[in-house]
């Protein structure tokens, strides 16, 4: 420190080249001398205009390398250097404006300048100059395309010229930039390989985040990595860790023992680890699937206690992993539910539906956080691509939290950009609206319309989801049917249990009577699955699509019947649960003499509210569930009941609740009835 002083005493007399050199010689060998940097700083600014070019681009380098804060020097050296840059050789020009970029100084007219003086002299730029100028507007967020192209057609033939940290920084640069460059990429997947020995952490772990981010497929390549990460995972800092692990689970690479190597490794060391760091991790870790419950259980920990330093694009990544790896951590969801609503305005549309969608699949209850989303989404839903309003729908029906204006928003947006939507968003979309038991018929046309020409790219939970979907909303779309019923035999196998159950349930529904085909053989593949591995509600829906075909096709062989006896012993097991709403209409038929039996079950197993067994008349109370929401539409279920009675020879009055809450006292209520019941004296005389 002695020399930094004896300089700094004497720096009124330095000329420019020797302030340049003292700077550029404290930066280089890393000595501290930050007074002596300041007083450099301003000797330069009150000399600027007798610096040549070297000079200014040293200089900058120099407090750039050092880490010193010296926005006026910038400031004065941006705004003389423009009109100078004729004078400047590659090597000036690269070094300026790398300095810029590693400052976070923003000039963008000296970054157009310098885009500009560069073009014009590329051959004469080394590899190193070359390197070093994309890294620096990619890192500046500086727009330079036909820049880039140029470099992107001069630097594959000089390859064999750049060293590892230039390769490095090169394809960094470009991902970062998103500027395509594919035969750039290829040529360095091609050379790299052999030269992963001389990479360093940093390099190693720039690369793959590179291919991975320009989604450039280079198995090679990031195999080599893999192998190369794995022997020096030692000397990997946190983010070279996080971004190696992200750009693998991105690129779709499975490198288990790589992961392996980081889930055994990270979890000591967590506390060096920053929320980007901490978020890319489980992100990752999720997305490619490997299990490493320690690991996670760490970072939840963490995360939990530095959840204010977490951005948005963090706070989304860390919930979308958790729930997506299907790991508990109830105390971080909970304080990310009370942290987040204060900041959805900074949240971005992915983050949005992700959050309400790992909270809905994690099953963890934010009612607060939903009505915040649900206040927040509708007035940015232009904003949203087709996954995003998919899951965003899903996650509110899943989460079973009303929120009307959203989703008819979300049902607007949806109409207008069907074409974009893929098989799962399509699928996922519906059965959204239905499990919210929301209206939505030009939607479901829409979508009734577009399905049946794309049915091969449906895998078979979308197949199931919406044939179940049109079914449950009560929506006759007679065109999707046919066309589900002529794709979905040859590919039963693939089905599981529940899509098996919900697509026979849903054709039955629906009232499927063109042929008995579909029925008997989704049966048979049931009953191939083991009926033992079906829960209650899936034999129970397979009972009613048995009942179904046995009063359409009487006199057809049915590869079920031998299990009746099960699926009906399923179907019983789910108890009703009569509602006060039944046992005040039950009381009034006491009033006006229509003796019943309350919670009567026929022998096919249907309960009836209020029955006459043996006259086969019943009275049957439809409460909301019945009914599309905010409508007096009978939802598919409702209509399904019905019609099986109907074919079972019963007489049935519905009793609607919006009917009943109009009436005003007993008197309106037995008269009512009385008017009600007519429908038995009725039938009686046809």
């Amino acid at each position: 420190m002695a020399l930094a002083d004896a300089c700094q005493r004497c720096i009124h007399k330095f000329n420019p080249q020797e302030l340049a050199n003292t700077a550029w010689a404290f930066a280089t060998t890393r000595v501290e001398a930050p007074q002596l940097f300041v007083a450099i700083a301003g000797a330069v600014i009150s000399r600027l205009g007798e610096f040549n070019p070297q000079n200014l681009a040293n200089a900058a380098w120099a407090f750039a390398t050092a880490g010193i804060d010296a926005p006026r020097l910038f400031a004065a050296i941006a705004s003389a250097a423009p009109s100078r840059l004729g004078e400047f050789n590659p090597q000036d020009l690269a070094n300026t404006v790398w300095a810029f970029a590693k400052s976070g100084i923003d000039a963008p007219r000296l970054f157009a300048a310098i885009a500009g003086a560069a073009l014009s002299r590329l051959g004469e730029f080394n590899p190193q100059n070359l390197a070093n100028t994309v890294w620096a507007f990619a890192t500046a967020g500086i727009d330079a395309p036909r820049l880039f192209v140029a470099i992107a057609g001069a630097a594959p033939s000089r390859l064999g010229e750049f060293n590892t940290q230039a390769l490095a920084n090169t394809v960094w640069a470009f991902a970062k930039s998103g500027i395509e460059a594919p035969q750039l990429f290829a040529a360095i997947a091609d050379t790299v390989p052999s030269r992963l020995g001389q990479f360093n952490p940093q390099e190693l772990a720039n690369t793959v985040w590179a291919f991975a981010t320009a989604r450039i497929e280079a198995p090679q390549l990031l195999a080599g990595i893999a192998g190369a990460a794995l022997s020096r995972l030692g000397e990997f800092n946190p983010q070279n860790l996080a971004n190696t692990v992200w750009a693998f689970a991105t690129a779709g690479i499975d490198a288990p023992r790589l992961f392996a190597a980081i889930a055994g490794a990270a979890p000591s060391r967590l506390d060096e680890f920053n929320p980007q760091d901490l978020a890319n991790t489980v992100w990752a870790f999720a997305k490619s699937g490997i299990e490493a419950p320690q690991l996670l259980a760490g970072i939840a920990g963490a995360a939990l206690s530095r959840l204010g330093e977490f951005n948005p694009q963090n706070l989304a990544n860390t919930v979308w992993a958790f729930a997506t790896a299907g790991i508990d951590a109830p105390r971080l969801f909970v304080a990310i539910a009370g942290a987040a609503p204060s900041r959805l305005g900074e949240f971005n549309t992915q983050a949005l539906a992700n959050t309400a969608w790992a909270f809905a699949t994690a099953g963890i209850e934010a009612p607060q956080l939903f009505a915040a989303i649900a206040g927040a989404a509708p007035s940015r839903l232009d904003e949203f691509n087709p996954q995003e309003l998919a899951n965003m729908a899903w996650a509110f029906a899943t989460a079973r939290i009303e929120a009307p204006q959203l989703l008819a928003g979300i049902a607007g947006a949806a109409l207008s950009r069907l074409g974009e939507f893929n098989p799962q968003n399509l699928a996922n979309t519906v059965w959204a609206f239905a499990t919210a038991g929301i209206d939505a018929p030009r939607l479901f046309a829409a979508i009734a319309g577009a399905a049946p020409s794309r049915l091969d790219e449906f895998n078979p939970q979308d197949l199931a989801n919406t044939v179940w979907t049109f079914a449950k909303s009560g929506i006759e779309a007679p065109q999707l049917f046919a066309a589900i019923a002529d794709t979905v035999p040859s590919r039963l196998g693939e089905f599981n249990p529940q899509e098996l159950a919900n697509t026979a349930w849903a054709f039955a529904c629906i009232g499927w009577n063109k042929d008995p085909e579909i029925f008997a053989e989704i049966a048979f593949r049931a009953v191939a699955a083991d009926l033992d591995t079906f829960d209650d509600h899936f034999l129970s829906q397979l009972h009613l699509a048995s009942l179904h075909f046995i009063l359409e096709w009487p006199d057809r062989s049915y590869p079920l019947s031998n299990h009746q006896q099960m699926l009906l012993a399923a179907y019983l097991r789910q108890d009703p649960k009569p509602s006060q709403f039944q046992r005040d209409v039950a009381t009034a038929l006491d009033r006006v003499e229509w003796t019943h039996v309350f919670e009567h079950v026929t022998m096919e197993g249907l309960s009836l509210d209020m029955a006459q067994p043996d006259k086969k008349r019943a009275v049957e109370v439809d409460g909301p569930s019945h009914y599309l929401k905010r409508t007096r539409i009978e939802n598919g279920p409702t209509r399904f009941k019905s019609r099986l009675l109907r074919r079972l020879g019963w007489d049935v009055a519905h009793i609607p609740f919006f009917e009943w809450g109009a009436l005003d006292g007993e008197r309106e209520q037995d008269s009512y009835l009385r008017s009600r019941l007519q429908i038995f004296a009725r039938t009686t005389r046809a």
